[in-house]
């Protein structure tokens, strides 16, 4: 796209233009921003004592108590003592929310089958019995946790693993116990064992999890070949959860690392905390304060890991948990936005095209920004806008995939096309942008089936061919959507490739064949990607339209962090940029 001008997104509507500022979180909403949760599982039974011991010696609190269990832990239904219940209410007592993990001794496919639904009765009963305490008492269940892997007897089966997870909540709910108390875990392991799937294949569905959870442990040089970072324990889970659905929050069910197996555990520990703090989805954590595999313990009941004391006298506590356990379902609310990027209105925007041909552009990414509006096109054409004669002005553009016409306007207002030619195959994407540097945007194509960009410098006219590309590059794989943007500011545009399965964004600074300059993890899965200078800085950035809740969400760095600003315009289905002259 080019320089020197004002870029508008375009987003293809249903409905008109909505400005709103950012939701308070409301009920079944939580706020993640800038902020990290510790938990931590007790050795002893016992443990109320322990989480206020622990708490005194690190100066901070533990919001997340984590706990196993069985089905078959207690003895009957009803009456007497129960392993269930005290469990759960030591972490209660402790001023931790209890996340506990269930288990049962067979295989996916007989609980699924109903062959345990007596003990997950008799099991939910005595969950009963601590909820039944009352005072706020909740609980986060987590079924059958890691079963991805071969290690446990329901391992390996993701088919009937999401009816057995299913079975849990079904049961729970049939007695009565909604989200007010419970809350429902997904919690497989990081990585799953060889010819067992992919973390997607196990989850149950969102009207079965409220919290993406997962085990990641640093096994070092005690039980693996060496040290690894916090980024190389977490971000697979975290990303691969991520693009399930990004709109629950994570809680790490299971993390730790050794002591004194090839690194330093308290500065790791430190290097945690500062990592997921700068995950905008990623709520907290719970490790694992056990000797056994290794030992794993930050706490002995006598001494504290410094750098358990050092980063959780930062850290974020809350208990109870009250807003999690508000009716309706668990959301991450946006974050509260910054000021608007643009600093003096003259920098690139988004605007709507809704199905019938009509243009909306909208004049800033802010609150009461004006509007211009024009008709052109057909449904289904492909619309972006670029400075087809040099003047500094961006107009509209249109590309039929089905015969690889191209029509062009130069003036933001209703009428016929002022530029026809064809150029591509059927099936082609349009990609636009300046890419010699003359001051003039052309039309060039991805072709998906062969992950290869065709190049031309000229537009065509009076609805003729424009021959061949004057050059060509493969980049990328088959199936990445394609995006344009100047990303060094060298006033030359390049390409860049977003791929939409995994939130991956690729973009290379010259238009040749080879491997991504720069790439990085954005968005979700069906995002829109969108590339713009939104702070007037000279260079383009990434933004995603998120058409599943309506906002377009700002990256100024090109870098996985959460969005810098976002801006509410409806639930439509699609995006590209323009510009004007600044």
């Amino acid at each position: 796209m080019m320089r020197g001008l004002r870029r508008w997104t375009v987003v293809l509507a249903l409905v008109g233009l909505v400005v709103s500022v950012a939701p308070a979180a409301g009920a079944g909403e939580i706020v993640i921003e800038d902020e990290v949760h510790s938990g931590i599982y007790s050795s002893e039974f016992f443990s109320s004592s322990d989480f206020d011991a622990l708490g005194k010696a690190a100066g901070g609190r533990a919001t997340f108590g984590g706990t196993f269990h069985d089905i078959a832990e207690n003895d009957s239904a009803a009456g007497g003592w129960s392993n269930t219940r005290e469990l759960l209410d030591e972490v209660w007592r402790g001023r931790a929310t209890p996340f506990a993990s269930v288990m049962v001794n067979a295989s996916a496919y007989r609980v699924a089958a109903g062959q345990f639904d007596a003990k997950i009765h008799e099991w939910a009963s005595h969950v009963e019995q601590y909820l039944d305490k009352g005072e706020g008492r909740a609980v986060i269940i987590a079924p059958l946790q890691e079963a991805n892997g071969t290690w446990v007897p329901y391992g390996c089966d993701p088919g009937n693993f999401k009816g057995a997870y299913r079975k849990f909540v079904d049961i729970f709910r049939s007695r009565g116990l909604d989200e007010t108390k419970v809350r429902w875990a997904f919690a497989p392991n990081g990585w799953t064992s060889n010819g067992c799937g992919s973390l997607a294949d196990y989850y149950p569905g969102d009207g079965y999890v409220d919290v993406m959870s997962f085990s990641g442990y640093n096994f070092g040089t005690c039980l693996s070949t060496k040290w690894e970072s916090v980024a190389e324990v977490t971000d697979f889970a975290i990303n691969e959860l991520t693009a399930i659905n990004s709109t629950k929050p994570i809680v790490i069910a299971q993390t730790a690392a050794g002591r004194n197996c090839g690194g330093d555990q308290a500065q790791w520990v430190r290097d945690l905390f500062a990592h997921l703090k700068a995950k905008s989805n990623v709520f907290g954590f719970i490790w694992f304060n056990l000797n056994k595999e290794t030992d794993w313990r930050v706490w002995t009941g006598s001494w504290v890991s410094p750098g358990w004391r050092d980063a959780t006298r930062t850290a974020s506590y809350q208990w109870p948990l009250s807003d999690w356990f508000a009716p309706g379902p668990l959301v991450i609310a946006p974050p509260t936005p910054q000021t608007p990027p643009c600093p003096n209105g003259s920098c690139d925007s988004v605007g709507l095209v809704d199905s019938g041909g009509e243009w909306l552009l909208w004049d800033g990414l802010g609150a009461g920004s004006g509007m211009d509006g024009f008709y052109f096109g057909n449904p289904g054409d492909v619309p972006f806008m670029g400075d087809w004669d040099g003047d500094g002005v961006a107009t509209p553009g249109l590309y039929r995939r089905s015969d690889g016409f191209v029509y062009l306007r130069n003036s933001n207002t209703q009428g016929i096309a002022d530029t026809t030619f064809f150029f591509g195959n059927p099936g082609d994407w349009p990609l636009v942008g300046d890419f010699n540097g003359d001051g003039k945007d052309t039309v060039s194509i991805f072709r998906e089936s062969e992950a290869r960009v065709y190049v031309v410098n000229r537009l065509g006219v009076n609805g003729g061919g424009l021959g061949a590309a004057d050059y060509d590059f493969y980049f990328g794989n088959p199936g990445d959507v394609p995006f344009v943007g100047d990303f060094n500011g060298d006033r030359i545009d390049s390409v860049g490739l977003y791929r939409q399965s995994s939130g991956f964004v690729y973009f290379r600074n010259s238009l040749s064949t080879g491997i991504a300059h720069l790439e990085f993890f954005y968005g979700n899965p069906g995002d829109v990607i969108l590339a713009g200078d939104w702070d007037g800085n000279g260079d383009d950035t990434v933004a995603v339209f998120r058409p599943s809740d309506g906002r377009v969400y700002v990256n100024l760095k090109n870098a996985p962090t959460a969005a810098d600003y976002y801006v509410y315009v409806g639930s439509y289905p699609n995006a590209v940029t323009w510009s004007r002259g600044r």
